[in-house]
């Protein structure tokens, strides 16, 4: 975390998929949309999961959604997709690379 403000992306973190609980997040240099633009630039698809990352807690309700940074267009974990998809689809503005999924 120390060198992300150099915009150094180790390759550990290339090419794959990460889950960011939502508590360490904000220590992530320039989160969300710095670190979501350097991470899809090494492409790696950024999942923000609950909590401090606790086996599987997902993005389930309401107040859950509110908690993320507004105009989020990163990936959400739910384990509630049939509450949390009409959320997301009237706040996610039409110009994210995530609005051609089919809700």
């Amino acid at each position: 975390m120390a060198v992300g403000w150099t915009g150094f992306v180790p390759d550990a973190c290339k090419q794959t998929q990460l889950h960011i609980p939502e508590k360490i997040a904000p220590y992530l240099w320039g989160w969300p949309n710095r670190f979501l633009k350097r991470m899809e630039q090494a492409g790696t698809r950024v999942v923000i999961v609950g909590g401090s990352g606790d086996f599987s807690r997902g993005f389930d309700t309401t107040e859950d959604i509110d908690r993320l940074p507004s105009g989020f267009a990163g990936i959400i974990w739910t384990n509630r997709i049939d509450r949390i998809a009409p959320l997301i689809k009237q706040r996610t503005p039409s110009s994210t690379p995530y609005t051609s999924i089919n809700f």
